[in-house]
């Protein structure tokens, strides 16, 4: 008997947010797929239907204000003095977070994409889905002219050591979060406070970037023609909305396709939050936010917080001078 077809993936495109928002959603479909799992032992054991029923694949695709997070490998590293000027002056957040990976920056002109899904249900290992959001980015760039490849590191280079994409997953039962973060046309200067995921000698780089390049070279080597204003108009269209879109869409059908899924449906925030009242899921995310306290002039760490520094970001988006 043929496996049943599995079901359209579920899209919640976000606007520019905070990442405790973002991770805040994230974390009541990951923990709703992991309740499906802890429901269906207890009631194998039992002979009995589990008591939801199985949650479909999940995409969030959204951009956010300002923040480094760190990955579980430097849960107890202290931050550089750079990011810690930048908090005390509340310019970014630093977040330490439950997936893989080490230290990156998140912020205006990037698409992070968090799937949300059980990777034996698609049939896929840990190493093939990192393939699968590798590819993903890859096949996408290439619809927009710019030639992407991997490396032994996870994540997506072009053109030497220079990185426009990074990966970062977080699994637990086979139930995985967080994904890929591209830099489409990301400030890069916030990049060289790091060393981004912990590569020394790597050049963070961005879609938008390449393209000026590659239109310089061509109009240097005089060899532009009709076939390249395509090249002159997408990079006419980088800072727009347009751009990101045809982006966005690109790693979302991609990232389907790999996972196996025909379909896409766009789903609210509002679904999302009446899932986790229904089962009561709060949201809690696993993430440690640092702090600075204007009275004693510290530095201290929160669960569990809300506010992200989110007022603060909405007067200085992509700011990333000083």
């Amino acid at each position: 008997m043929p496996p049943a077809p599995l079901p359209p993936l579920r899209v919640l495109k976000l606007p520019l947010t905070s990442y405790s928002h973002a991770s805040r959603l994230q974390s009541i479909l990951f923990n709703l797929h992991l309740l499906y799992k802890s429901s269906l032992s207890n009631n194998n054991n039992n002979n009995t239907k589990p008591a939801i029923p199985q949650p479909p694949p999940y995409l969030i695709t959204t951009s956010f204000r300002p923040v480094y997070t760190f990955g579980r490998r430097e849960a107890s590293k202290p931050p550089p003095k750079p990011l810690l000027n930048l908090l005390s002056q509340k310019r970014a957040s630093i977040a330490y977070t439950p997936r893989g990976g080490q230290v990156t920056f998140h912020g205006p002109g990037q698409i992070v994409t968090y799937p949300i899904l059980d990777l034996k249900r698609h049939n896929l290992s840990p190493r093939c889905y990192i393939r699968v959001l590798e590819n993903s980015v890859i096949a996408t760039l290439k619809e927009v002219g710019v030639e992407g490849f991997t490396t032994e590191e996870a994540g997506v280079w072009v053109r030497g050591d220079r990185k426009v994409a990074s990966v970062g997953v977080n699994l637990r039962r086979w139930v995985c979060s967080h994904g890929v973060a591209v830099n489409v046309d990301t400030d890069l200067e916030w990049f060289g406070r790091i060393v981004a995921c912990g590569l020394e000698g790597v050049e963070m780089w961005s879609v938008r970037r390449e393209l000026e390049e590659k239109l310089k070279r061509l109009e240097e080597g005089g060899g532009r023609d009709d076939g390249d204003l395509g090249l002159v108009e997408m990079l006419g269209e980088v800072p727009e909305e347009g751009f990101r879109g045809k982006i966005e869409d690109g790693i979302i059908s991609q990232i389907a396709s790999g996972i196996g899924c025909q379909e896409t449906e766009e789903i609210t925030e509002e679904e999302v939050e009446d899932l986790g009242r229904e089962y009561g899921l709060s949201g809690e995310d696993g993430v440690e936010w640092l702090k600075f306290s204007d009275e004693t002039g510290g530095y201290y760490r929160v669960k569990g917080d809300k506010i992200d520094l989110e007022d603060h970001h909405r007067s200085s988006q992509g700011s990333g001078g000083g």
